[in-house]
């Protein structure tokens, strides 16, 4: 929890906000900054390469620049649950970018000494599948937004969460009360869940498994090569469009893609809609395990399937 200055006077004269990034400015204020030359805008954004603009209604205007400042101006009764949603979200999205940080759509965890992160679109089940892995001995590292660092051309997963997003059914599934658990807004039944974490350090990047659900009963796993899975990679790009405004980071994200194609492998995993979290892990860790942990038994490897039925 950080605490920054605010200079509007009808607020608190500090408020506590969440924020990953230690080194950002964050202020609360009653105005609201405009981008100066906007490469693109609408009626909620307006960006350029150094500048970034959000109006969220009924929540707040948000502005960042140069990777580094924060501007919030909240609207009347805002909720700061729902305000850091959008802050640790869309902005820190654009703060990456900002820096140049290739930020990735996808929560991710250490299990067995091997970097794992989860993609796929919104509701396929990343933060419930990392939840699960988290509490069953994996290392939590990120939630929703993994930003990755490189040191001689690898990847590196930089662990900056520490909390997770779940749905109430989730928690239950997981066997976890929500009861005490702050909810992200009143409309929905959407909780913070605080996570044992490694906050600031990087991990390396082994695996990704990309993830979407289909009409069959069973778990198919498939794995991506050549120009596809440079494509699977730059498709989670977290909040890709605000790069039309961005063109310096089009050429640094390409080659920092490059590099994760050469040094990992991305596997497509296809999930019956109704799977349960408990009967999807225990299919995910026995593939995880096949493919990181070859010295593995046999018979322990089938262990950790059947005991899925």
């Amino acid at each position: 929890m950080q605490q920054f200055k605010s200079n509007n006077h009808d607020y608190n004269m500090f408020m506590k906000f969440r924020f990953p990034l230690k080194d950002v400015t964050i202020t609360v204020t009653e105005q609201k900054t405009q981008v100066s030359f906007p490469l693109y805008a609408d009626n909620w954004n307006q960006i350029n390469q150094n500048e970034f603009a959000l109006e969220v209604e009924g929540v707040a205007w948000f502005y960042a620049k140069n990777g580094n400042y924060i501007e919030i101006c909240p609207y009347e009764k805002y909720n700061q649950h729902t305000l850091e949603l959008y802050l640790n979200g869309s902005i820190y999205g654009a703060i990456l970018h900002q820096r140049m940080i290739l930020p990735l759509h996808g929560s991710s965890f250490n299990y067995n000494g091997n970097g794992i992160m989860i993609c796929g679109e919104s509701g396929v089940g990343k933060s419930s599948i990392t939840a699960s892995f988290s509490l069953n001995g994996a290392a939590f590292l990120t939630d929703d937004i993994t930003p990755v660092l490189f040191t001689d051309n690898k990847p590196l997963i930089w662990a900056m969460s520490d909390r997770i997003k779940l749905w109430a059914d989730s928690l239950q599934q997981l066997k976890q009360e929500k009861n005490g658990l702050h909810q992200i807004n009143a409309e929905t039944e959407k909780f913070f869940f605080p996570m044992i974490h490694d906050k600031g350090e990087t991990h390396s990047l082994h695996q990704v498994f990309v993830l979407a659900i289909h009409d069959h009963l069973e778990v198919k796993f498939q794995e991506i090569r050549g120009i596809e899975k440079f494509t699977a990679l730059r498709n989670e790009i977290y909040r890709s469009q605000y790069l039309l405004a961005m063109p310096e980071c089009e050429p640094a994200y390409f080659n920092q893609i490059t590099c994760i194609s050469r040094e990992i492998s991305v596997i497509k995993v296809l999930r019956p809609k109704d799977i349960t979290i408990e009967q999807f892990y225990f299919c995910l860790q026995k593939f995880i395990l096949k493919k990181i942990n070859r010295n593995i038994p046999p018979s322990r490897l089938s262990q950790l399937f059947y005991k899925n039925a």
